[in-house]
């Protein structure tokens, strides 16, 4: 996984952090731009894995389909309806 997608999840995630939504406005727009490309391949490829995604975050999904799903909706959460 690569910057910024790695620390964005990292740092705003965490299962005890989740503040993302919080700090989108103050993003730089080219970083937020790479940030959304790289999520959106996350969740159309599937990139990320369950134990990276765990250790980032702490947070626990059963499989890979579970954590698309959520993905998913984290990206809904932060840009609106998601259109993959």
């Amino acid at each position: 996984m690569q910057q910024p997608l790695k620390r964005s999840l990292s740092t705003y995630c965490d299962v005890n952090a989740m503040e993302l939504v919080n700090e989108i406005p103050r993003i730089n727009p080219a970083e937020l731009a790479l940030f959304k490309q790289q999520l959106a391949n996350a969740i159309n490829t599937g990139s990320i894995s369950v134990a990276e995604y765990e250790t980032l975050t702490g947070d626990e999904f059963e499989n890979e389909s579970e954590l698309t799903q959520w993905l998913i909706e984290l990206w809904e959460i932060l840009f609106g309806c998601w259109r993959g």
